[in-house]
């Protein structure tokens, strides 16, 4: 809203971003299925000189219809929310509804053209990725066919790889290791769930169910200190969860360069502990 308010133009490829980077965002969630619209119906009210009101009234539309797309929808349906999120943008412009003739099949056909460019990666998931390939390849049929003069950035260097435990890395077409991983790492990230550390002093079914994360928070302890190398899969540090420990292992072989949660400091789903950087063949 500011952004309009203050007149402010912009490629979607920045809107965008300026979303992502929104203080809290985790790196996946169902807000992604927003912000691809709320990114174009933005700046379509930016170059249109659309009124804060009516953009207001857009948001709020784009915002109820995006939470009837669930988390997981791209594995679970094969829909990926980024690309519904285009459509959805179509749709809530040209004032769509099911018994529409010509933006009814527009919505569709968009959604479908999204689909196919997400498609053409593997897995798993990236929310930022396949916001970027949305905007990418839907800008272009945007603009042919509603007159829009939207720009993007068709190669822009992903900022959030450190942050992503499942990063394709050399994969993904918007990743840049740069000086950053160098000097930094790969990330060492606190999944959603994990499974207790097995412990033969006590015998409960509890020890078979999975932590969950994302409602708890634990207490970290280092086993390995800033400046040790370390191999994959060993384990450099736990958390203690409600009397349960659980492990967090080298993303690789490398050497931990920094820690950013303490000895005894809290940590839960989606924070970064700290960061291993690759080594020898590793390196970006």
């Amino acid at each position: 809203m500011e952004t309009r308010r203050a007149e402010e133009s912009m490629s979607v490829t920045r809107m965008l971003t300026r979303l992502m980077d929104l203080e809290g965002l985790p790196m996946h969630c169902p807000y992604h299925h927003f912000i691809v619209p709320a990114a174009l119906l933005t700046q379509s009210a930016v170059f249109e000189k659309r009124d804060v009101s009516e953009l207001s009234a857009w948001l709020d539309l784009a915002e109820e219809r995006a939470k009837t797309v669930p988390a997981g929808f791209c594995g679970e349906c094969g829909t990926c929310g980024s690309a519904v999120g285009v459509g959805m943008f179509l749709s809530i412009y040209t004032g769509a509804t099911p018994k529409s003739v010509e933006n009814w099949q527009q919505a569709n056909e968009i959604t479908g053209i999204c689909l196919q460019k997400i498609a053409a990666y593997p897995g798993p998931r990236c929310c930022k990725r396949t916001s970027f390939l949305a905007v990418n390849e839907g800008v272009p049929y945007l603009n042919e066919k509603l007159g829009l003069e939207f720009t993007i950035e068709t190669d822009p260097s992903c900022t959030y790889h450190n942050r992503n435990a499942e990063c394709l890395e050399g994969e993904c077409p918007f990743y840049e290791g740069g000086e950053a991983m160098r000097d930094t790492g790969r990330a060492i990230i606190v999944e959603a769930e994990k499974m207790p550390k097995k412990d033969p002093a006590k015998i409960c079914k509890c020890m078979n169910e999975p932590v969950k994360l994302e409602s708890k928070k634990g207490t970290l302890f280092w086993v390995k200190q800033t400046g040790d190398t370390v191999k994959k899969g060993e384990v450099i540090c736990e958390g203690e969860v409600e009397k349960k420990t659980v492990e967090f292992p080298a993303p690789c072989d490398g050497v931990l360069t920094q820690q950013c949660v303490g000895d005894g400091e809290v940590f839960t789903a989606g924070d970064i502990l700290g960061y291993v950087r690759p080594c020898g063949s590793e390196l970006p």
